[in-house]
């Protein structure tokens, strides 16, 4: 588990499905997506149980972002460094979105996905949980070059991705689609 200012970064879970599906049935959060249409019920279930596979295949993977109750930090607080378990009993509010850093189709790049629901987009929440985990991807892995992609029209993504300090990668192609805008960060342990 990881944290921020405002929010919870936490490893997903069968418990996340709801959230997930919010997004990827959502047809404005889906068309910058590979299906470019909202995702049905297995395609759903594949995309989270892949999430989870991640984790436990390679220790690294993506998040699901959760904003801080009223509180949380204090009952954080009282939970002993040996009661590391009962760390996950103390639950963050509202579930944002997920992001993290996953291997791509090709070879051992990795790159930074994420997404939130329609009504938390615009608040600066995937800014300040991508700056936590590309930390976190530079201190915990050999990771030292990320990717992130983004179809030419979503303005948005681009944005997040400059914002993090990503330059155009214009010859790099990781997924076998053609029209995907690529850029890429080198990750120093001082991140």
């Amino acid at each position: 588990m990881l944290s921020t200012k405002r929010l919870v970064l936490s490893k997903p879970s069968i418990a996340d499905f709801a959230l997930f599906s919010e997004i990827l049935t959502c047809p404005q959060q889906t068309r910058f997506l590979h299906n470019e249409s909202p995702y049905n019920l297995v395609q759903r279930e594949n995309y989270l149980r892949n999430r989870i596979n991640h984790w436990e295949e390679h220790g690294f993977g993506t998040f699901v972002i959760s904003l801080k109750d009223e509180g949380y930090e204090d009952a954080l607080a009282q939970v002993s460094d040996e009661d590391a378990e009962l760390e996950m009993l103390v639950q963050a509010g509202t579930k944002l979105g997920f992001i993290g850093v996953e291997y791509t189709p090709v070879g051992s790049a990795v790159d930074i996905r994420f997404a939130l629901t329609k009504e938390h987009e615009g608040f600066g929440y995937t800014s300040e949980a991508a700056s936590e985990i590309l930390d976190f991807i530079a201190k915990n892995t050999p990771h030292r070059q990320i990717y992130g992609v983004a179809m030419p029209e979503n303005q948005a993504s681009k944005a997040v991705l400059v914002k993090l300090g990503m330059t155009p990668a214009l010859d790099v192609k990781l997924y076998e689609a053609d029209d995907l805008d690529c850029f890429s960060l080198v990750l120093n342990l001082h991140q």
